[in-house]
């Protein structure tokens, strides 16, 4: 029992840490797609109007 007692606190402090992480992930994530669609879309657009001309 006395070891139950002891890892329980531990469990929060865990599982805190890896949504901390897997948010940071998905933060960067989303920055990188937002980034490249934005670069993508630039570039598209620069081709669109070199060939217009």
């Amino acid at each position: 029992m006395s070891m139950l007692r002891n890892s329980n606190p531990r469990l929060p402090l865990w599982s805190g840490v890896l949504m901390f992480r897997i948010m940071i992930l998905l933060i960067l994530v989303c920055i990188n797609t937002m980034l490249t669609v934005l670069i993508w879309g630039e570039i598209m657009m620069r081709v669109v109007i070199i060939n217009g001309t």
